[in-house]
């Protein structure tokens, strides 16, 4: 019987401990997040907009902003860092730099978990939508050029898979360099390809793809500029035959 209840005193004090540490990250994550609204607004960013990116109603964002002192927010989020809370992402970054690789393992295994979080929104898209959700395989330095490619649950298999190769060999390697398999690619374009493992295009799919002929020369010629060109919307090359 003492055993018993020496046993659900423990536990009980596990799970208050459990409950006091939920209720600080929920204290911090409120502060960061007034901070992020706050940026926001200094940025220019209209009420409406932050409301809808943070899940709240115009008028709480309103609440929340208007009497709020960034420079003391970023007082906060520093003893907030120094305790070990994430930092938050640098708006003058780009994508392209978790593309070009990370410097150790475990910030690479981060990206890893950004990639399954897309991936999780991208199955909430297929079964709340009629229609398939798409992916860029152009980099941000490609902006405004586009070459998008749906995201159906073929493409989702193959990219998990591909996540579970990489954590698999990330968690077995003890720096970056020690990696093979999940090397990062030949520029952030070939990156990107791999993350949403896009294999490169082939010139036979391509034209059965695209109905084209190419059993005559002239048609033949027509149809490998064509496929050319798509390669370079692509990434794959650097070379446009249109412009060569």
């Amino acid at each position: 019987m003492k055993g018993d209840w020496l046993g659900k005193v423990r536990r009980q004090r596990r799970v208050l401990a459990r409950v006091r540490r939920a209720a600080w990250r929920l204290e911090q994550a409120e502060r960061e997040r007034a901070w992020a609204l706050v940026a926001a607004r200094v940025e220019g960013v209209s009420v409406r907009k932050a409301a809808e990116a943070a899940g709240l109603s115009p008028s709480r964002v309103h609440q929340l902003t208007k009497d709020a002192d960034l420079d003391a927010l970023d007082v906060v989020l520093g003893e907030l860092r120094a305790a070990g809370w994430t930092a938050p992402e640098d708006p003058e970054g780009s994508d392209d730099e978790e593309l070009s690789g990370r410097a150790s393992v475990a910030e690479r295994l981060v990206d890893e978990v950004g990639w399954i979080r897309q991936c999780a929104d991208w199955i909430d898209h297929l079964d709340r939508e009629s229609y398939m959700p798409v992916a860029d395989l152009c980099s941000d330095a490609d902006f405004p050029d586009r070459a998008n490619v749906a995201v159906d649950s073929a493409r989702l298999s193959a990219i998990l898979r591909r996540i579970a190769f990489g954590v698999d060999e990330l968690a077995r390697a003890r720096n970056v360099d020690d990696l093979t398999g999940v090397r990062v690619g030949d520029g952030p374009r070939a990156e990107r390809r791999r993350r949403l493992a896009e294999p490169d295009l082939e010139y036979a799919e391509f034209t059965r793809r695209k109905n084209l002929p190419w059993h005559s020369t002239q048609q033949g010629q027509t149809a490998w500029d064509a496929y050319q060109a798509e390669r370079y919307r692509r990434g794959e090359t650097d070379q446009d035959p249109y412009t060569a």
